[in-house]
């Protein structure tokens, strides 16, 4: 009476573990996705099943008080669990192996059959006296044989798939199975020696205990196994990430073409080259090189072709240059040259134009010449000016002029206006004057979402409309601005005007609801009172702060980080939505990004340049939106001037695009018609029979 006991509470115990372990390896597949964790549970949850009915049958044995037909119907549901506690256990350990899911069709055909074999083992002899033999040969050492081969092919399979793994359980795992294996074809051989001879052996009273300690090993080299899965995968995730972060960071400074520097690359390196020259008295250069008619010549070589041009001209200039310059490739059809150390503007000169005419012979391509004419503009640091911006844009203006002069060479004519004292007090009152009587005005840059296909916001420009000089960007004179001390208060009209403009077209246009975005300097973005000052700002020009969109830069928001996630949070705090700047071209980092949790993410201007003809490029930037959307962010895509573009942003799922395919920035007014008619803007970017997105290559 106690062996039965004994017998009963250990397949209790083994029930209540196994239901235990299949509701563990539930939690791990909703968790880890594995698909082989499915029908792992659910033989658990079928050994369970039938060990507890087992152990129901064997006490009302016991006592005497169970029904024959009952004790026949929990036999059959007992044995058909048994049997799919083995066919789960095959499925599961064959897709843990070749990572492909068993066919449905074929899944409910073998369950079927096993229920079948199942029932159909209960239904032998089954209320016979004298074939109680038979029953316990079909019923037990069969049933203990097939589990037994069962789990020695699932070790042998799973040994086979992990033995090149360095994992502790790629040996642990086979190990507790094959055990298990060996554990449950004893079981059957016993079983079938004992109703043979009708003996009772007297240890085989106690193999249950061993079955059970056998199936708590393999439950924790289950869970082992999972785990280190797991740790692996972060690991080779985290391992991705990092890669694809460089990567993604040298698609950004660099020209997928040439390899060579972009223009944000060249940008930093030619302030590096500037702040080092100038306590030298030393002077660089900046020479813009342009090849012309270079659309007629992509045109009929085609884009591959071009590409393979554009990299030996690119290796000709680099042959003719000093080896302490810098070649980058500023756009399209342009390069920027920077030449440290060039001595006197005569000899700077004499030097860009002899590259210049070095570098203009025939070029050889598949055995054919082509005439490439270029043409240069140059400037020089610290002569002509010390901002790296604004030396590119001399530069490049310089060359323009060279085109439409025709000559090769055309030498910006410095105005020293930053470097003589007298010019920069001048220059001071002018911007004083400028302030002091509204010369700075705003210009506005549609924000088209996508998914609205309307207007949703405009980003503020600002220019200076100098009584002299004209309209001036702010790469003219933004620069001195922070040097004399003026931003400050530049920035409180320009607020002022933003805030003014919204209220005018909330209150007197009855259209949906528009945004402005600010750019924000690092300056005004480190005042501590800032979301105190913008609170008080849009309380007296009755503006919600829910519509003011604030942009700041990665390099703004690293300068003091623990300090730009206190004030982007107070920002938030206040309704006002915060936008990341330039994504893609500063730290790009992942783990700052998720840090900083901005509202908006722009995309810099270099992810749409190559989209058209570059199906990586396209692929980055899809795998870099969606990266983002994960964060729960919002992503806008700036510079966007092609209907192709446009076209494959929409397929990336870009949310809001800005750049002159949809409006190129004005004063308010512009916009008048486009904020009454929401839909305008964007029937003519996308025409009708072009609106859905281009396919893919």
């Amino acid at each position: 009476m106690q062996d039965i006991e004994t017998i009963i509470a250990v397949q209790v115990a083994q029930s209540v573990f196994s239901l235990i372990l299949a509701a563990l390896l539930l939690s791990f597949l909703i968790a880890f996705k594995h698909r082989f964790l499915r029908h792992w549970s659910l033989s658990c949850l079928a050994m369970s099943l039938y060990l507890g009915t087992a152990a129901l049958i064997s006490n009302g044995l016991q006592d005497g008080s169970i029904d024959p037909n009952l004790r026949l119907g929990l036999s059959m549901f007992s044995l058909a669990m048994a049997y799919l506690h083995v066919l789960w256990l095959m499925m599961g350990a064959w897709e843990a192996v070749t990572e492909r899911p068993v066919p449905t069709a074929l899944n409910l055909a073998l369950v079927v059959l096993m229920v079948a074999v199942g029932v159909g083992s209960a239904l032998i002899t089954p209320f016979a006296a004298d074939a109680a033999a038979i029953r316990n040969l079909v019923r037990f050492s069969l049933l203990h044989a097939v589990t037994g081969i069962a789990f020695a092919v699932t070790a042998i399979m799973l040994w086979r798939s992990l033995r090149s793994s360095d994992m502790f359980s790629a040996r642990l795992v086979p190990l507790a199975f094959s055990a298990y294996a060996s554990y449950m074809l004893y079981i059957s051989a016993i079983s079938a020696w004992m109703t043979l001879n009708n003996e009772v052996l007297t240890h085989a009273r106690y193999t249950g205990l061993v079955g059970f300690l056998l199936q708590i090993l393999i439950g924790y080299s289950i869970v082992i196994w999972l785990l280190e899965i797991e740790r692996r995968r972060s690991m080779r995730a985290r391992s991705q990430a990092e890669s694809a972060e460089q990567r993604l960071v040298h698609f950004r400074m660099h020209d997928q073409a040439t390899g060579l520097p972009n223009r944000r690359q060249l940008q930093d390196q030619l302030a590096t080259e500037v702040s080092s020259a100038t306590p030298k008295r030393n002077r660089v250069a900046v020479l813009a090189i342009g090849v012309h008619r270079f659309k007629l010549i992509s045109q009929a070589l085609g884009w591959q072709e071009t590409d393979r041009m554009v990299r030996k001209l690119a290796e000709r200039l680099r042959q003719r240059l000093p080896a302490d310059a810098i070649l980058g490739r500023a756009g399209e059809r342009d390069f920027l040259a920077i030449l440290p150390n060039v001595g006197s503007r005569q000899r700077a000169t004499e030097k860009c134009r002899q590259i210049l005419s070095a570098t203009s012979e025939p070029l050889v391509h598949h055995g054919q010449e082509l005439f490439l004419a270029l043409s240069g503009g140059m400037c020089l640091a610290p002569d002509d000016q010390i901002d790296a911006v604004a030396l590119i844009d001399l530069a490049q203006q310089a060359q323009m002029e060279a085109v439409t002069s025709g000559q090769g060479l055309v030498v910006h004519r410095s105005r020293r206006v930053d470097t003589e004292p007298h010019n920069l007090i001048k220059l001071e009152q002018e911007l004083r004057t400028g302030v002091r009587e509204n010369q700075f005005q705003l210009y506005f840059q549609p924000l088209v979402s996508i998914r609205q296909r309307r207007v949703t916001g405009f980003e503020t420009l600002l220019r200076w409309n100098h009584p002299k000089r004209g309209l001036l960007t702010p790469g003219t004179f933004l620069q001195q601005a922070v040097r004399l001390g003026i931003l400050d208060e530049l920035e409180d009209q320009i607020l002022h005007q933003a805030l003014s403009q919204l209220h005018e077209w909330q209150n007197d246009l009855a259209v949906p609801a528009v945004t402005v975005s600010i750019n924000l300097s690092a300056q005004r973005f480190q005042q501590p009172d800032l979301a105190g000052k913008l609170a008080e700002l849009c309380r007296s020009m009755k503006v919600d702060p829910n519509d003011l969109h604030l942009e700041i830069t990665e390099s703004t928001a690293m300068q003091d980080f623990e300090a730009g996630l206190n004030t982007i949070s107070q920002l938030r705090e206040l309704g006002c939505k915060i936008c990341l700047d330039d994504f893609g071209t500063g730290y790009s980092s992942l783990s700052h990004l998720r840090r900083l949790q901005v509202d908006y993410v722009k995309l810099d201007r270099s992810f749409i340049v190559n989209l058209e003809r570059d199906r990586h490029e396209r692929d980055m930037t899809r795998a870099v939106v969606d990266l983002i959307h994960s964060l729960g962010m919002t992503v806008l895509a700036e510079g966007v001037e092609t209907r192709q573009q446009l076209g494959y942003l929409i397929q990336c799922r870009v949310d809001v695009i800005q750049g002159f395919l949809m409006g190129k920035p004005r004063p308010a007014a512009a916009y008048r018609r486009a904020l009454l008619e929401p839909q305008l803007l964007m029937r003519e970017a996308v025409p009708e029979a072009q609106r859905e997105p281009v396919q893919s290559d």
